[in-house]
Order: C-alpha cells, then sequence, then structure tokens
C-alpha cells in the first residue's frame, strides 16, 4: 500500500508549501490537496520537489458538477484544467466530485431544479466522458461519495452502492471509486464487507475516524481490522489520511502510520 496524507488539514500554523516538508519529516511524502489552481502550480512544484515529496492526489472538479448536463461543458474545461495541473506535477490521480461545493465543501445547488433520475443520468453521461478524456492523459479519476449527514448536506453522491454501480456502468480502467472511510461509516457503516466485496472499484482510500473526523484511534472504527483485510486481499492502491488532528499533526501521522505502516 502507497501512504498519503492530506497537507489541507495539517500543520495548520504553517503555510501549505510548509507542510510538505513537515509531514515527510513524520513519516509520509505522498502528498494531497483538495484543490489547486493553475496559478499555484509552479510553487507547489517547487515545494514539493525542496522536500523531497510527491502529490499523488487533488480535487479535479469543485467550481463545476457532474449532476446538471447544463454545466457539462465547463465541467469538462475545469477538469481538463485539472488534468494539465496534474500532468506538470507529475500527479497520477484526481477525485471526482458528483456536485459543485463551496470552500467549506457544501454542495451548490444546480442553477435548475432536477429529479434524481435526470442527476443520475447526467452523471453517467458525464463520466463517460471524463474517463475518455482520463484514458488520453493516463489519469485515474476516483469518484467519491461524501456524507450526507454531517459534512455535505444536499451532496447528490452519497452511497457507496451508486459510486460503484457508477463506475462499473461506465467501464474504464481510468475510473475509479474513492472509498473514504468516514464518510462510508457515517452513511452505512458495513465497512470491511463492502471494501472486500468491491476492491477492484477502488483505487484510493480515504482514512478518518467517527465522530470528529480525527485520526485512527479516537473514535468507534477499527483501522487495524481494515488495514489487515486490505494486505489479506492484496491492495495494491494508496490509503490516505484526510483528518482533522484530534492534537498534534506529528501524533496524528503517527496514528496512522501505526495503523497501516
Amino acid at each position: 500500500m502507497q501512504l498519503t496524507v492530506c497537507a489541507e488539514t495539517m500543520f495548520a500554523d504553517r503555510p501549505l508549501e510548509g507542510r510538505f516538508a513537515a509531514i515527510a519529516a513524520a513519516g509520509v511524502t505522498g502528498m494531497e490537496l483538495w484543490g489547486l489552481s493553475a496559478q499555484d502550480v509552479e510553487r507547489v512544484a517547487a515545494a514539493l520537489q525542496s522536500a523531497g515529496c510527491t502529490l499523488e492526489l487533488f480535487c479535479g472538479n469543485r467550481a463545476h458538477g457532474l449532476v446538471d448536463p447544463g454545466e457539462r461543458e465547463v465541467f469538462l474545461a475545469e477538469l481538463r484544467q485539472s488534468m494539465a495541473c496534474a500532468q506538470r506535477l507529475g500527479c497520477p490521480r484526481l477525485t471526482l466530485l458528483s456536485d459543485a461545493v463551496d470552500a467549506r465543501g457544501i454542495p451548490l445547488a444546480p442553477s435548475r431544479p432536477l429529479a434524481s433520475e435526470a442527476r443520475t443520468r447526467s452523471l453517467i453521461e458525464g463520466l463517460h466522458v471524463a474517463a475518455e478524456e482520463a484514458e488520453k492523459q493516463s489519469i485515474t479519476l476516483l469518484l467519491e461519495p461524501l456524507n450526507t449527514k454531517v459534512d455535505h448536506p444536499g451532496y447528490t453522491l452519497a452511497q457507496s452502492a451508486q459510486a460503484f454501480h457508477l463506475v462499473r456502468s461506465v467501464g474504464s480502467p481510468r475510473l475509479r471509486v474513492l472509498y473514504d472511510v468516514y464518510h462510508v461509516q457515517i452513511m452505512e457503516g458495513n465497512l470491511i464487507q463492502t471494501i472486500t466485496e468491491n476492491l477492484e472499484c477502488i483505487g484510493h482510500i480515504h482514512v478518518a475516524d467517527v465522530p470528529g473526523r480525527h485520526e485512527p484511534g479516537t473514535g468507534e472504527i477499527n483501522y487495524r481490522s481494515i488495514a489487515a483485510v486490505l494486505r489479506q486481499c492484496g491492495y495494491g492502491g494508496a490509503v490516505g489520511l484526510e483528518c482533522v488532528p484530534h492534537g498534534d499533526a506529528w501524533t496524528a501521522i503517527g496514528a496512522f502510520l501505526d495503523a497501516f505502516a
């Protein structure tokens, strides 16, 4: 397993580009970001190189969603720009969100009312086109279900089963599910069975405990059991820490490494 850490939530007292070296000193050199603008690419590239780190994942769309067919062209334009940034940085994966979100991750309503059937149809159509773009660029897209009970009220893709169905429907080797254990535990639980039954569709796993979205060991999720199952199943993808440290970032990353390293 490759281990990564989301730099957005670690060492929050430092500038973003100053966090990479600290995370590397804590034991992880694979970085994740929530978003990345084109104007920040060179600054981020220099900071990553200086720290001896790599960027492994960031979000390919935040301003435009997949659920509204009227946004298809602007969604694709945003995704293509993200892919160009990813190519410059050697980043192999991009997260895909079903909905546009604001700076806090709260979904933005489409410009017109859309029934659930219309949203699902638009998701499938948009994912087909996005996957074709990803295949051309050799970038893997990760479709992420998010919880609607605590953090992302109104988000369309809230169930892992729907995400797995969409990925199987599209059938592209460049489209997988980002299985965020924190979000799935809140929405549905049954983590280990769901992971083992759908492992071929999972391209990345996110880690945080429930409640509080803190590091492993602070809540109700048995991450040691999850890590053991992943090893037994031969999971070769990435596992990323995306949590708000309960105390300091050093302790949070240490707890993550204790569970998965």
